[in-house]
């Protein structure tokens, strides 16, 4: 053979196949010896990084068309045919036109080549049989992984706030530090606050999220102990710890569908105060609305495939003020409702505590580190534009902490006057709710169900998942106290009529 020149094509599908025994510095060195050994010219190296075994890609296209610039190339030398690719379709397209071209193909680590008929056969074979071993392990992969999903375990990367044990099915997920925080930043939501407040707070807790990052995940169901995966077409039951219920979450997907949420939903108005909290007692799907236009009436209904719950929105509303309306809270009561107030003010405060002394060390933190800043400032350590950019960084961090420490002083300062407020709502709950707008609505709302109340289209009335602790003990006593009265007037009466 008088010219004897070739390229070398090593390639690997994945980095774990590059790391781990596909080694593309392997597949050089025997093409290299294959080459020396009979006397080739390597005219170049292509490949040299993971691609796709699907499709072609940019990296066989260069080799490709340097072989047709380059009409002094006569062989490729691969370390074994199923490094040239794992599509066989693909592949014995490609080496059938270089082999029309009077370039062969040569698998350095058997001698096997393309020069002969038998030799493309067995190329060919060699190739069908990468891919069904290819489509082989990729079928079993993702089964493995269809199965675990629909047995609730989670296979992609941890989401942020949990810290996985185990594998496969045997993984276990638990809430960490950082999830600890994450679920604040729900709570705050629920409670109406901005993301960028959140963000603010966050980082002042030594948890630092852009806003994409906080809205990602505000939307992930996994936090609400649900997995979404388009492997399956519904959500389900996940093993993980929830950091909040799933009524809750969707509480915060309709807060969030008013500017960007994954879930849009209609903006809330004082028209429909009830959407998505109340939910279907039959498979607890929150109610949604419509309007029948040519009648002008409003109504909620349950979008459960099957589910035929369907009640207009005139009697959902009365109903609700009605069951406010037993919650209201009698003069005579009022001194008993204070003090238990008091006491679950108390209790929260007690957080906020915690919440102080953590805030109080992340603020001795960066104190030290601005101090250390100027040590090494003032030895030489440091220049002057990395110190006043440090500086100012660490001073903003402090500013957010400062703010904090400020806002939850102010809290810890005003019980008497948190109280008072409460009270002041509780007085007159329901005539409270049927005159707020949306907003003012939705707070009462989950103050006293916080996991939302179910409709029973069975008893065509409310039932109750979880009341507020306070709210239904003061009921009971109001209830205690009007039985106990209407006893007396009774027993009242009854004595005039004998005495008479």
């Amino acid at each position: 053979m008088n010219n004897k020149n070739c390229i070398i094509w090593t390639r690997v599908s994945t980095k774990y196949q590059e790391e781990n025994g596909g080694s593309l510095d392997y597949q050089k060195a025997i093409c290299e010896r294959y080459a020396h050994d009979r006397g080739f010219t390597i005219k170049g190296y292509f490949g040299g990084t993971h691609e796709s075994a699907k499709t072609p890609g940019v990296l066989v296209s260069a080799m490709l068309n340097a072989v047709k610039k380059d009409k002094s190339i006569t062989h490729i030398l691969v370390s074994e045919f199923d490094r040239f690719s794992r599509d066989a379709g693909q592949s014995i397209t490609i080496i059938s036109n270089l082999t029309r071209a009077d370039v062969i193909i040569v698998a350095a680590k058997t001698g096997m080549d393309t020069s002969t008929k038998e030799g493309r056969l067995m190329a060919n074979f060699s190739l069908c049989t990468a891919q069904w071993d290819n489509e082989t392990r990729t079928d079993k992969f993702v089964a493995g992984r269809k199965h675990c999903i629909e047995n609730g375990v989670w296979c992609s990367k941890v989401p942020l706030g949990y810290t996985k044990t185990g594998k496969s099915l045997n993984s276990q997920y638990r809430i960490n530090e950082t999830g600890r925080l994450i679920q604040k930043a729900f709570q705050w939501k629920l409670r109406g606050e901005r993301n960028i407040d959140i963000q603010r707070r966050l980082a002042a807790l030594g948890l630092s999220v852009d806003k994409r990052k906080l809205h990602k995940i505000l939307t992930n169901p996994f936090y609400a102990g649900k997995i979404r995966h388009k492997m399956v077409k519904e959500l389900v039951d996940g093993i993980q710890e929830p950091l909040i219920s799933y009524p809750q979450f969707l509480q915060v997907q309709s807060i969030l569908s008013n500017r960007t949420g994954v879930y849009v939903h209609q903006k809330e108005t004082p028209r429909f105060p009830l959407k998505r909290h109340v939910l279907c007692a039959k498979d607890h799907t929150p109610l949604t609305v419509y309007t029948v236009k040519a009648k002008n009436l409003d109504y909620y209904k349950c979008n459960k495939q099957g589910c035929c719950t369907n009640v207009s929105a005139r009697k959902l509303h009365q109903r609700y003020e009605a069951l406010l309306a037993r919650y209201d809270i009698s003069q005579p009561v009022m001194l008993i409702f204070k003090d238990v107030v008091r006491r679950m003010i108390e209790e929260s405060h007690d957080e906020q505590i915690q919440q102080n002394t953590l805030l109080r060390k992340r603020l001795t933190e960066c104190e030290n580190k601005m101090k250390q800043c100027k040590v090494r400032f003032g030895m030489g350590e440091i220049d002057e534009e990395v110190y006043e950019a440090a500086i100012e960084n660490l001073q903003e961090k402090k500013n957010v902490i400062l703010m904090e420490l400020e806002k939850v002083k102010g809290d810890l300062s005003n019980l008497a006057k948190q109280v008072d407020g409460v009270v002041a709502i509780c007085c007159k709950l329901g005539d409270l709710w049927r005159n707020s707008d949306a907003d003012l609505c939705q707070k009462i709302q989950n103050l006293l169900f916080p996991k939302g109340i179910l409709w029973d289209k069975e008893t065509d009335d409310y039932r109750t998942m979880e009341e507020n602790k306070a709210l239904a003990l003061l009921r009971y006593i109001s209830d205690e106290y009007k039985n106990k009265k209407e006893d007396e007037s009774e027993n009242s009466s009854s004595t005039v009529a004998l005495c008479g």
